[in-house]
């Protein structure tokens, strides 16, 4: 999944449930469950030489920006910053940062090596385009969740 839909369900997630304790938890739980759905994801095509380091890190960054813009604008603005909230956008992705080391730097010692596996035994791919349906679907849900509830 792109940060961006991990980041806007997380969102809408801490928004929901007040305690800390019962949002965070979820978070990380919604993280592997939508990483069920099959999709595609900036770092698509990295461990199989189809995509380039440079250009997943670009992807991923402008996925990054993208997914504060919208948490930004959905659930932030006109509001007083939420320490929270973003706490929770961060650990929304938290999986996706873990294995950051493992994918770009090539390293992969305990303990990133066995989450790396736990996180891929959740994953399920398609290629860009078709990737990207099952998360525009997503957002769509979460958006009408937000504005109509």
């Amino acid at each position: 999944m792109l940060s961006t839909t991990h980041s806007l369900a997380s969102a809408l997630i801490v928004s929901r449930i007040p305690s800390p304790f019962i949002s965070f938890p979820l978070v990380i739980i919604a993280h592997y469950i939508m990483d069920v759905i099959p999709h595609w994801d900036t770092g698509s095509g990295l461990t199989h030489g189809t995509k380039t380091k440079k250009k997943a890190i670009i992807d991923t960054l402008i996925d990054l920006a993208v997914a504060a813009m919208a948490v930004f604008l959905i659930f932030q603005l006109g509001e007083k910053f939420s320490i929270k909230l973003w706490s929770g956008v961060i650990l929304g992705f938290s999986p996706d940062l873990i294995e950051a080391p493992a994918l770009f730097l090539d390293y992969r010692p305990f303990p990133i090596k066995q989450l790396e596996e736990f996180h891929n035994s959740f994953h399920r791919r398609l290629k860009f385009p078709y990737g990207l349906i099952p998360q525009l679907f997503l957002i769509a849900i979460i958006l009408l969740i937000v504005y109509f509830t």
